[in-house]
This record gives structure tokens, sequence and C-alpha cells, in this order.
């Protein structure tokens, strides 16, 4: 089908055809005439690259050209929320307003009522209905990207639940390359179904196993060694992409993989690659990724700080990087293709020993080969080493993926979904409860009226006991100041009552590493993991620290799991601590044994926990001098500071290393600083013209700085 035969705003064909899109591919076709540009809900199960995300925006926009109204598109990660926001400001040459929102869970952001496509994480939107936004109610398009991640322990159950909210007041289009049962989902949603097997690239899927690869055809090529797929698909000018189970082995498998890659490169290649890797920041894991990449190989995975995951997909992208080995996040939905994709291993380590990935994440993953415009066909293999070909092609190539099943199961989810119904929904009755409940995909699977009603009422009982909710002399149930300010939070009320417990504790000797300590023991935080050889070093500064510490002692009773518990979250207290402490990343990674990601990680996650404790010692009355106590500390959290350093993080352009030499230089608050001469400033190590320049803006001092040419430049050389 052309684009000129679209039956569409002829606006909407312009941008197609400024993108360089004349026809369609079939899947879309399929999909566009389905009866979604006339405003039925349609679940699209197609493949990725076969342009999904086309069939979504050309719907949004047509409704919204036709109809005015607002379209939102659900995407389940901050990095690929800026993906789509930047893909979908194209459309603002026709008049169009996109914005992006995520992160901060306690605000109405009514300026999105501005904006006409409006790119969210599924937590901020589901944020944005608790809080009542006023231009919600205009929201005309709903669009769940990854529509799949319904099942996932993590968020599906507040995907779920903001598709129950939206049904039947927004259309839905739900995305996704992958689903096990899709006929079922579809029906929930009262969704047309659209599924193909059509790719704009032929994937050939395969398995290699003892020197040999059989593809799904029945032809077999022979290999030396799994290495060797890497090095075929790079000599071709290729690139590839493997995946495996652990953030240790990508990093020693891209060590392993650069030392032989590092000679198929030019010298031009290896140059460029040598200022890519002088450009990252000092750490122990950047190290190792410094020393891969100039072999033309990176490891990608959640350790990685945001700034070197995204330097590694954008030259991967253009070809600098050769090779990626990645951890199977990757294959989350990040646009980064490869020619060929290498699944290294089909098992990985869980709370449970070692169980087999399934088969939903391993056709994602074989999904990234074969790049659109690039490459005629794909080629995903599988490695094997204890099962045969046969075997593992019946499995995960030609097998169905996992059905999807509702997360709402999960008590802990449940329990802060019934909370938001009570405290900012309005629902009153048991009655009024249960009928929601019922709407959702979790009733819709189960269709055991009896259970559902029995965990509501579990549910109902823990809220009236902790003062989240109380019942009237009429039966109708009301929240409590509690209640409301821990929904609108955006934290599991088993969050709120810890904050609860230990806030007389905290009333009488406030300490950074004991609050820590409580943040990081609640569900909200996912402390991170020690090793048996940790173990005594642990005990050791809780023994000196135990006096700081308001949770109880872990061998006063015996119970392995409270143990384990209480010191991986005093770990992870002990991270904050050196952290606000100024100590360097790097110094936090080596002592430690945690990599940058998972830094950013908790310290994004603790200062909003840092900020939540502060409202609820708000609602619970606590002192003022507690509530400023926390607010400060919230303040260090962020910028990762000591307490005389927190005037100065106003300033634009100023973290915490700027912050520190500013103080060291004397200038210990604003007032000196907005009194200083730019010369005295300059003379500061790491504080640039620039820097100065917006310091002094921000001030009210409009200060200009003409910057000498460097020595050694051509421009100094031919300064008049």
């Amino acid at each position: 089908m052309r684009v000129e035969e679209l039956k569409v705003s002829e606006k909407v064909k312009i941008i197609l055809k400024k993108r360089g899109i004349e026809e369609l591919y079939p899947p879309q076709e399929e999909a566009l005439k389905s009866g979604v540009l006339e405003g039925e809900n349609l679940l699209v199960a197609i493949p990725t690259a076969s342009g999904k995300t086309l069939i979504a925006e050309i719907a949004m926009v047509n409704t919204i050209l036709k109809e005015g109204g607002k379209a939102v598109y659900i995407v389940p990660l901050k990095a690929l929320a800026e993906e789509k926001f930047q893909e979908f400001k194209d459309w603002e040459e026709i008049g169009l307003r996109v914005a992006m929102a995520t992160g901060d869970y306690d605000s109405r952001d009514e300026w999105l009522g501005k904006y006409d496509i409006i790119v969210a994480t599924a937590e901020k939107f589901d944020s944005l209905l608790r809080h009542g936004s006023s231009w919600i109610k205009d929201v005309k398009v709903l669009v769940v990207d990854e529509i799949h991640l319904l099942g996932s322990r993590d968020r599906g159950a507040t995907l779920e639940v903001i598709l129950t909210h939206m049904l039947g007041k927004a259309q839905i289009i739900g995305l996704s390359a992958t689903i096990g049962n899709p006929e079922e989902l579809a029906e929930w949603l009262n969704a047309k179904l659209v599924m193909s097997e059509w790719r704009p690239v032929q994937l050939r899927r395969g398995v290699f196993n003892q020197g040999l690869v059989v593809w799904e055809d029945g032809d077999v090529e022979r290999f030396g060694s799994w290495e060797d797929l890497v090095y075929d698909a790079v000599k071709r000018g290729k690139g590839a992409l493997v995946f495996v189970n652990m953030r240790r082995k990508a990093e020693r498998t891209a060590l392993e993989l650069s030392k032989k890659v590092r000679s198929m490169l030019t010298r031009g290649e290896l140059r460029k690659l040598k200022e890519l890797a002088s450009s990252l920041e000092e750490n122990p894991t950047n190290e190792k990724l410094a020393k891969a990449l100039q072999g033309g190989v990176a490891f990608h995975h959640a350790g990685l700080g945001r700034e070197e995951r995204v330097l590694v997909e954008n030259n991967f992208r253009a070809g600098l990087i050769k090779v990626v080995v990645a951890t199977p996040t990757l294959a989350a939905g990040i646009n980064t293709p490869a020619f060929r994709v290498i699944i290294r291993d089909t098992w990985r380590y869980s709370d449970f020993g070692m169980e087999r990935i399934p088969i939903l994440e391993v056709q994602q993953m074989m999904g990234r080969a074969g790049r659109p415009k690039y490459d005629e066909r794909g080629e995903a293999i599988i490695v094997s080493t204890t099962e045969s070909s046969g075997d593992v092609i019946a499995h995960y190539i030609k097998g169905k993926p996992e059905k999807l099943f509702s997360q709402l199961s999960n008590e802990s989810n449940l329990r802060g979904q019934v909370l938001a119904l009570i405290a900012t929904f309005g629902y009153r009755t048991f009655r009024d409860i249960l009928e929601f409940i019922n709407r959702t995909f979790y009733a819709y699977q189960r269709k055991d009226v009896y259970s559902i009603e029995a965990k509501i009422k579990e549910i109902l009982y823990f809220l009236i006991e902790n003062e989240f909710v109380d019942l009237t002399l009429e039966d109708e149930i009301v929240p409590l100041p509690l209640g409301m300010r821990t929904a609108k939070l955006y934290i599991d009320p088993l969050t709120a009552k810890t904050f609860k417990d230990f806030l007389p504790y905290m009333e009488k000797d406030p300490s950074p590493v004991g609050i820590f300590h409580v943040i990081a023991l609640t569900p909200d935080m996912t402390p991170v993991s020690y090793s048996k050889r940790e173990l005594s070093k642990l005990e050791e500064e809780y023994y000196s620290l135990r006096d700081r510490i308001y949770a109880d002692d872990p061998y006063l009773a015996y119970d392995p799991y409270y143990e384990k518990k209480f010191f991986r979250a005093f770990k992870t207290a002990l991270i904050l601590n050196a952290w606000i402490n100024e100590v360097s990343e790097a110094d936090i990674t080596e002592r430690f044994s945690v990599e940058p990601g998972d830094i950013y990680r908790l310290v994004e996650t603790a200062e909003w926990l840092v900020y939540s404790l502060r409202e609820m010692a708000k609602v619970l009355g606590a002192s003022q001098d507690l509530i400023d106590y926390l607010e400060r500390l919230r303040v260090r959290v962020k910028h990762g500071v000591r307490e005389e350093l927190i005037p100065l993080m106003e300033l634009p352009m100023v973290g915490r290393k700027r912050a520190r030499a500013l103080y060291n230089a004397g200038f210990r608050d604003l007032e000196s600083i907005s009194k200083a001469m730019p010369k005295d400033l300059l003379r500061i190590e790491g504080i640039g013209a620039k820097t100065v320049e917006a310091i002094f803006k921000h001030l009210g001092r409009d200060v200009k700085i003409l910057e000498k040419p460097k020595k050694n430049t051509l421009d100094y050389f031919l300064r008049p």
C-alpha cells in the first residue's frame, strides 16, 4: 500500500514522505485497515523492525488532527522515552507539540496540558492518573509499547491498572513483537488483533553446537568456535551482538573478543576508538570498557553509567564499535540492531538457582538481528553446549512465547493499587473496589471471584489496621491523611508503614546511615547484594555503627531471610553514606564491588524515598527539625555532597566536584561568589569560561568572557 492511498490528512503524508516512506509494509497496511483509523482498539503482534511504532504514530496524529485531544505513548524505560520523543518531534513541523514525562511521581504536571503527544513511562503516567491531572480527560489515544511487559514482575501491574482505567475512555493501541496469548489479551482489550511473521529483513535462525551451525531450514555451516561467528561478521563488515547471562561474563567476553577484532580494524578506526576510550570518566568498570573499546568491542549492562550506555549504543549503530556483548536488558526495546545476534546463554541465575531464560526473552533477543536498509537478512544463532540443536530449535525457535499472566496476583502490587482506588480515585465501598478489580486482566484470566474477594478483604484489613483508611458507621471506606499521601507519593503502603514505625527513632537521633538502612529495607528499594567474603566485613562495620542503626539486630532471632535482608540493606546504606560524604565514584565502585549504573540507580531511588519519608514525617506530625533535616539529606543524596556544599548546589553547571573546588577556594556561599571577579573563579580547577558565565547569569550578573586560544593550536598561531 502506497502512502498516497492512506485515508489520513495530507499533513501526515507530508511527514511520512520527508522520512523517505513511500510505501507501507504489509503488516502496517493490515493494521491501518483494521479500523484503528476509525477509533477501534488494536493489538499489534509483529516482529521487531516491522514498523509497529509507525502504525501508532499515524493513528495518534490522525485522531489529533481530526478530533483534537491528546495522545499518550507509554514506554517501559526512560532511555526509550528519550528515543521516541526525538522520533516524534518530526510532527512538530505540522503544528503538533511533543513532550516527554519521566520521573518525579509527586506532581500533577499540568504543563503537559499544552502538548498533543506525550511520551511517558508507565509509572509516570500512573502517578499522573493518581494526581488527577486535568488534561488526562482529553487523552483520546493511549499507546502501550512493549505491551507484553504486562506479564513482567516489575511493571506489569502498573500497566494493567493504567489500561483498566483507560479502557472505554480512550482508544487503546498495544504493540509487541512477542506475545504468547495475543487472542486472550486482545479479547480483554476489546481490540482488533493484527499478527504477522513478516519482516522487512529476513531472519535466519539457527543453533551452534560442536562446531556446526544447524539452521532451522536444515542447512549446516561449519565454524571452529562460537567466537568465529563474531569474527566472521566483522570480516564481512557487519555488526555482531552477543547476549550473555551475567555482567561479569559480558565484560570478560568483550575483553577476549577485542584482542582479535582489533587486528581487523583500520588505522582510522583505531584512532577514533582510542579517542572514544579516553573520553570515559575514570572508574574500574570504565577502565575495562576503555580497554575493550580500543579493540572495537564494548559491553553493555545495567552496571554502566547512562552516558556510557548511550556512547556504546550510538557508536555501535554508527558502525565504529563492531561488537557489543550485552546482558538481556539490551533486548528490552533500545534500537540497536545487528547483522548477527549470538545468544551465548539460555540459562541464568535466579533466587531459586539456575533457570531457563523464557522463550519470549530469547525471541526478543533474536529479533535484534537484521538492520533495515543495511542487510538483506539477519542471522540469530543460539549457542548450545548441553542440548542437541534439534531440541533447541524446537524449544526456542519453533516454540511459542510464554503466556502473559497478570501480576496483580502479587499482593504487594495489589495493595498499592487498592489504596490508590480509595485515596485518589474516590472508590468508597468494597463493592466499588471489587467492580474495578473485576475489569482487570487479572479477573479476566482468573475468573475466580471468591479468591479475588478474599485478597481485597485482606488488604483492606491491613489498610484499616495501619490507619491508611477508615470505615464509617455507614460502611463507607474513607482515606485518612496517611493513605492519601502514600498513594500520591507512589510508594508501597508497606514502605509507608515502615517509615511510620521508625520515625520515633529518627526523631530522637537522626542518622544518615540509619535512615538509609530503613529505606533500603522497604519494598520500594532494591538493595545491592553481597558476597560471602564481604559478610564478615559488613558485620564488623555494623558493630562499629550499631548505635546509628534503628532496625533490630539480625542475630536476635535466627532468621536467615531477615539476616540476608538486613545486611543487603546495610551494604546499600554504607554506599549511600559514602556517596553523601563525597567519596569518589571510583572509590565506591572499588570498595563495595558495585558499578556506576548501580550507584545511579541507588541514588535516584534513595532521593525519592528520602523525599517520601520527609512527606510522611509531615503527615505524622514530626518536628520541624526532623523535616528540615530530611530535606537537607535529600539534597545531599541528589548531589552526593557534604552539608556545607548544599548552598552551592543551586548554581548551574556545578556538580559535586566543582562545588567542592569552589568551597576549598574560599567561595562558601552565593554572596561571596556574586562579589567575585571572573578571573578569581577561572583560576579554580574545573571551572571554565562557560561555567563562570552561567554562574554569574544565575546570580544576576551579565558577564562575557573571551577565551584565549590554546597554545599549539592553529588559532593560537593565527591570533592577531
